[in-house]
């Protein structure tokens, strides 16, 4: 077992790490210094995180949100695309969030990526062809994990946090909020685990994971310790891999696949799931 833990360490923490301190301030296939890019992912990363808090997670700002969906749904045509819309309206809360979390956390990255450095978003993890090299070892990191989501599950304090989507009236409505949760997943891999990383590791090399790992465990103040502790130990994982793969996509697989097994999970233990 040693051995084969020691090839893993090698392979995805080693390598990665001095081929990316290799290349510190060497410039990218942009136009921008390792510099520049570095001091405008980091006020861009500081100004977004703001908006987060005060925009995208404010309650006044959900509920004007869905508000608005609503009154916009009712000024459509009446027939089918309006009853389907309308039968959304318990999840545009969760819409707006995620939405808000989608365009924080990659729209605006991914048009600095693009018209401010001037580079391809697969330089910043978009590419999938790591990912899917890679796919067993994501896999490996999975299982332990759901392992302990269905330990938990039987957990009262479990079963009333999960699903956000709390009660579900048919499959296709907690299937529409499973679609916007894993789209949050995804925006949340690519600002920090690409527009973060792969942003700064010309300037300050394989440090660029600690450093993306700081803001990352700030996130998850206010939710129970032992999940911001996971944070700092998942947040390094991924960093490291997402350096060894140029890709985000193992994070958004196992962001989902975590998030969907503990709605899954809830719906399960309070014989809730709407089939």
């Amino acid at each position: 077992m040693r051995p084969v833990l020691k090839r893993l360490y090698q392979r995805f923490v080693v390598e990665p790490t001095v081929a990316i301190d290799a290349i510190q301030g060497v410039p990218g296939p942009g136009p921008r210094s390792a510099d520049f890019k570095a001091v405008t992912v980091g006020l861009s990363v500081a100004v977004l995180l703001t908006l987060m808090n005060y925009v995208t997670l404010d309650r006044d700002f959900q509920f004007h949100s869905a508000r608005l969906m609503r009154q916009a749904v009712l000024a459509l045509p009446a027939g089918g695309i309006q009853d389907a819309l309308a039968a959304l309206e318990p999840i545009y809360r969760q819409i707006a969030w995620a939405t808000g979390c989608f365009t924080f956390y990659f729209v605006i990255p991914a048009l600095i990526v693009r018209f401010v450095f001037r580079e391809r978003l697969s330089e910043y993890g978009i590419s999938a062809r790591g990912f899917v090299r890679h796919l067993p070892l994501y896999m490996l990191l999975f299982v332990p994990v759901l392992g302990a989501v269905i330990v938990v599950s039987y957990t009262p304090a479990f079963q009333g946090t999960y699903p956000f989507h709390h009660n579900p009236i048919a499959m296709w409505d907690l299937l529409a909020w499973e679609a916007f949760y894993c789209m949050q997943f995804f925006a949340l891999e690519f600002f920090f685990r690409g527009f973060m990383i792969h942003g700064l590791k010309r300037r300050i090399g394989w440090v660029a994971v600690p450093a993306m790992v700081i803001p990352y465990c700030m996130i998850h103040f206010g939710k129970p310790m032992p999940e911001t502790v996971g944070a700092i130990i998942a947040g390094s994982v991924l960093g490291v891999l997402s350096l060894r793969t140029m890709s985000i996509w193992g994070g958004v697989f196992i962001h989902s696949a975590v998030a969907l097994a503990m709605d899954w999970a809830s719906l399960v233990q309070r014989h809730a799931v709407p089939w």
